[in-house]
């Protein structure tokens, strides 16, 4: 099999000869041009199979390379990677790029995404190119690139989804969705819900259909509804009360609602069953986001009302994060087989790629049993610091520290992780560019000898099990 060509357009040449023997040490053959218009001519003649673009490209910039690229049926599919600094405006018009990969940069980073991309094109040629039967993996290639893929090469069949959550179905009909479903849900709920996985396989059964349609909204319009959708879901969540908070309706004012919108009606229905914001969103029809939207309106108008919790009363909750035997081994682990008279620190570091996820966590920290909240809004401003803190016995207190994520300061990282035991890795979903950052930062942790845990968002909330789960960590790796 010949190597892959990879093609690197940057003015600088320290920067061509960095990505050039990075690639090169990877087993990519590598060409280089220094202006966009010796870029776009070894395009023409040598169809790289991608293509690095740095911004401040001369000649012919990015975005007109991009445009000369997609009108060309010999070159319309190579990937093209931005390179660019703090300048260049992620959401601006880089139409059809890949990534936007950020100056100065990790060269084992770009090597990494590099690979990725060119994992993912090959699925998505085997999809173009597949007979009756297409497996593959959702960690090469997304599922909303399979539904592109599909409406433009008009496929008809039926997709199978398995995952960690469970189950999928999708069946197209020349190349439109027209059915979903995963667990208890159809429609739009369902694919919106399947939009967001990240792990797991599929196989794509040519030719088969149903009579069940119940998707009707173009496909175009539908991934950009889910896309909107899910950023708004996990921003908004983040605002309602956490999932141990129940929510009552105040009756005199429920009443005002009655024959209005029928997912106001649909919520107020569900809240005689279903009391926290999760039951109701699992168990609503509408869409997760339209669920948290209705409730939220609910909320501001008074029409409900989160019942005061004086803390936790069930005996799962009112039990410690760990036993007092592996307390007490935690404690002798962290001080070196030395704990002095001083109450032992388990310092936990966070990395998260989205704000409102490392909020929740904060928010469901401080309401722990032994709970030490922080300044979190002062903290999630500066983008490190410490987030809060727990008492786990008299003798052992976990604190949690927010790692920046920005690469300028990373001199902090540091100072910020001295000490700590483990890590926790928030993720947010939909966005593939934030996740793979989260991920690279999450590998130097773990290249350090730290236990890293991983969230996604409908987990952020959970915090106690996560903690449990990131001390439990600690205990068998120190073990091993």
């Amino acid at each position: 099999m010949s190597r892959r060509l990879i093609l690197i357009a940057d003015p600088d040449r320290h920067v061509l000869q960095e990505l050039g023997n990075a690639l090169h040490d990877q087993g990519y053959e590598v060409r280089a041009a220094r202006d966009g218009s010796r870029a776009l001519e070894k395009t023409i003649l040598v169809r790289p199979d991608l293509v690095l673009f740095d911004a401040g490209c001369p000649l012919i910039n990015a975005r007109k390379y991009i445009q000369i690229l997609r009108s060309n049926p010999r070159t319309e599919h190579i990937p093209v990677v931005i390179l660019g600094g703090a300048e260049v405006d992620e959401s601006g018009p880089w139409g059809y790029r890949e990534a936007l990969i950020r100056k100065p940069f990790n060269t084992d980073e770009v090597t990494s995404l590099v690979a990725s991309i060119l994992r993912k094109m090959a699925t998505a040629r085997e999809v173009r190119e597949g007979g009756q039967k297409i497996t593959g993996s959702l960690s090469q290639i997304s599922l909303v690139d399979l539904l592109q893929i599909f409406h433009l090469n008009k496929k008809t069949g039926e997709l199978s989804l398995t995952g960690g959550a469970g189950e999928g179905r999708v069946f197209v009909r020349e190349g439109s969705v027209i059915h979903a479903g995963t667990g208890r849900h159809r429609g739009e709920k369902a694919l919106f819900r399947l939009l967001q996985w990240r792990e797991g396989s599929f196989n794509f059964d040519a030719g088969r259909t149903t009579s069940d349609a119940n998707i009707r909204r173009g496909t175009d319009l539908l991934l950009l509804e889910g896309a909107r959708q899910a950023d708004e879901f996990t921003r908004l969540r983040a605002e309602l009360p956490p999932h141990p908070v129940r929510l009552r309706a105040v009756a005199e004012r429920a009443s005002r609602f009655e024959g209005l919108h029928p997912a106001t009606q649909e919520i107020l229905r569900l809240l005689e069953f279903y009391q926290t914001v999760d039951d109701l969103v699992e168990h609503a029809r509408v869409s997760d986001f339209e669920a948290c939207r209705v409730i939220r309106t609910l909320l501001d108008k008074g029409v409900l009302r989160p019942e005061e919790v004086p803390g936790p009363t069930g005996a799962e909750e009112a039990a410690p994060l760990l036993p007092q035997d592996q307390l007490f081994e935690l404690r002798l682990r962290l001080s070196g087989g030395m704990p002095g008279a001083q109450p032992t620190r388990a310092r936990v570091v966070l990395l998260s790629s989205d704000g409102a996820l490392a909020r929740e966590f904060a928010t469901g920290l401080a309401r722990l049993p032994g709970g030490e909240p922080a300044d979190i809004f002062r903290v999630l401003e500066l983008g490190f610091g410490l987030l809060g803190g727990v008492v786990l016995s008299e003798n052992v207190r976990v604190e949690v520290v927010l790692l920046p994520a920005e690469r300028a300061l990373r001199p902090l990282w540091g100072p910020l992780r001295a000490g700590a035991c483990a890590a926790i890795a928030l993720r947010q979903s939909g966005d593939a560019v934030a996740a793979y950052r989260l991920d690279a930062l999450a590998q130097e942790l773990v290249a350090r000898g730290l236990p890293v845990v991983s969230a996604g968002p409908e987990r952020a909330s959970q915090v106690r099990a996560i903690l449990a789960d990131t001390l439990g960590r600690v205990l068998s790796a120190r073990s091993g």
